[in-house]
């Protein structure tokens, strides 16, 4: 009878890698005006990793409550920021 294998030991997938704290609301990936992943919304942090999965530039928009958009960034600290309009 063969010897038994030990399972291969898998490579912690998390190791340098930024959290993003979920804060409940829900967010799309979009490209221009254009929603390129998101269905009804996902979490922020599987926003972001799908805006950068992409090959073509795209960004974070969060859905509110009505079904409107409201597009914005990610900071460093993991939050998303909404862009404010432009004075007139």
């Amino acid at each position: 009878m063969a010897e038994k294998r030990k399972p291969a030991k898998m490579a912690n997938r998390n190791v340098g890698v930024e959290t993003i704290k979920d804060d409940g609301d829900k967010y799309v990936v979009m490209r221009g005006d254009v929603r390129v992943y998101g269905g009804n919304g996902v979490a922020l942090g599987e926003a972001v990793r799908l805006a950068t999965s992409l090959a073509a530039q795209a960004g974070v928009s969060r859905v509110n409550g009505d079904g409107t958009l409201t597009s914005g960034s990610v900071t460093e600290g993991g939050e998303f920021v909404a862009y404010e309009p432009a004075a007139a």
